[in-house]
């Protein structure tokens, strides 16, 4: 176990000469790695060196310049990745002050600093107080750090608050209201003492409307963040005006074909309720009022068991939500049953949140009809998802022919039709 002793230690000249050398080539094998630190080191200090070394590899998928930050590895885990949080440090004014509670190494608070708001932080743990303000540093801001539980921290009333609750002893994110670290009561407390808060959640926490009507204080706005295909965070908002009130809003961070569906989708002026990605630091966002949510319900005219000219896998921050009926009732389209994640429609409409594929041919969920089919196929690779359906698509892929000298792509998506388990072969349109 480390100390906050021991982490003070990898900024010492000694650590430092031994660190900017390891971060040079990620590619040596970590073996290797703690055979050369031995010779100069105490056994702890190369096994900490070593484990951030590890984190190093870990972290490039979370930040730009993954050498200029330390992290332990819970932290890495639970911290937001650069992006989404430069997306939500714009929930503050910019002539905010923000409270950063259970700040854990620091990439919440070194988002909204970087917009020069003032950031106070704070968290239980001495550990993550001194990586936020180590970190914070080495991106040369400073941000004033206490260590202290949620339950301690002194609120300016005239500040905001972003709050991202602990994970539990047992390492799990939680998922109910129950679970949370600090207790759901601070947590309500906490939000009636400053003028605005971002709560930070598992995308998975549920907020039925149940659950709502017995809240004293239930968020009076919440937000799913998307990016490359996975949904990262879910935030739960009071007093912050960049959203409707009763609204669910959906945000998606756009890759190159994401954005290119976007500025085509923005050009056609198809909604009123989207911020435009161009000016809005390349994220999409997509708001559903309350009332909106709780009139359309899945009925007739959004689900089918019948599949049309087009198939659309859409983002998975919609189904997050439990948007989906909402989501093609908006757009006139309609759901593939209700559970199989999947968009059916007899004509396409750009979304940025859409994939769009023309139906080649509609097959029984069968392998050896699927494989005779694949051969009279010519593409260079298969694209195989599954919703509904629980399938090996690594095993599938096995027997499915390439042909190297083709350029295209072909996508076989597996679900239910009905009680039917269909493939579905299809290629993507533009």
């Amino acid at each position: 176990m480390f100390t906050v002793h021991d982490y003070s230690w990898l900024d010492s000249p000694e650590s430092q000469r031994h660190w900017q050398a390891m971060a040079q080539d990620p590619s040596v094998p970590a073996s290797v790695i703690l055979k050369q630190l031995r010779h100069s080191l105490t056994i702890p200090q190369a096994s900490l060196l070593l484990e951030q070394y590890e984190l190093l590899n870990a972290s490039r998928k979370k930040v730009a310049n993954p050498v200029d930050w330390f992290w332990t590895r819970q932290l890495l885990e639970q911290s937001s990745d650069e992006e989404t949080a430069s997306e939500a440090a714009m929930d503050f004014p910019g002539e905010a002050l923000v409270h950063d509670i259970c700040c854990g190494a620091g990439a919440d608070s070194i988002a909204i600093a970087r917009r020069g708001i003032s950031v106070s932080a704070s968290d239980r743990s001495s550990i993550a107080c001194y990586l936020t303000r180590r970190n914070a540093l080495s991106h040369k801001l400073n941000i004033d750090v206490t260590e202290a539980s949620a339950e301690e921290c002194e609120i300016d009333p005239s500040g905001y608050v972003h709050i991202d609750p602990d994970r539990r002893s047992d390492g799990r994110r939680f998922s109910n209201l129950e679970s949370l670290s600090p207790s759901w009561e601070a947590v309500r407390k906490i939000s009636e003492n400053c003028l605005g808060m971002s709560l930070k959640l598992a995308p998975g926490m549920r907020l039925d409307s149940s659950t709502k009507a017995q809240m004293d204080r239930p968020p009076e706005s919440i937000r799913f963040l998307s990016k490359e295909g996975s949904v990262r965070q879910q935030r739960w908002y009071w007093g912050i005006e960049r959203w409707p009130r009763n609204s669910i809003t959906l945000s998606l961070y756009l890759n190159e074909p994401a954005f290119q569906r976007a500025v085509h989708f923005h050009s056609k002026k198809l909604a009123t309720n989207s911020l435009d990605p161009v000016k809005h630091r390349g994220w999409f966002h997509e708001s559903f009022l309350e009332s909106e949510c709780q009139v359309r319900r899945v009925g007739s005219s959004v689900v089918v068991n019948a599949l049309h000219h087009y198939i659309a896998d859409y983002d998975p921050s919609v189904r997050a939500a439990e948007l989906s009926p909402q989501f093609a009732s908006r757009y006139g389209w309609q759901l593939l049953s209700s559970n199989s994640g999947y968009i059916t429609s007899q004509d396409r409409m750009v979304h940025p949140m859409v994939r769009w594929f023309e139906v080649i041919e509609n097959l029984p969920l069968d392998r050896r009809q699927l494989k005779a089919f694949a051969k009279n196929v010519r593409t260079r690779s298969w694209e195989l998802k599954s919703r509904g359906i629980d399938l090996d698509l690594e095993q599938v892929r096995k027997g499915l022919p390439t042909d190297r000298s083709s350029t295209t792509q072909t996508t076989i998506l597996f679900t239910k039709i009905g009680e039917q388990h269909r493939a579905i072969v299809c290629k993507e349109v533009d």
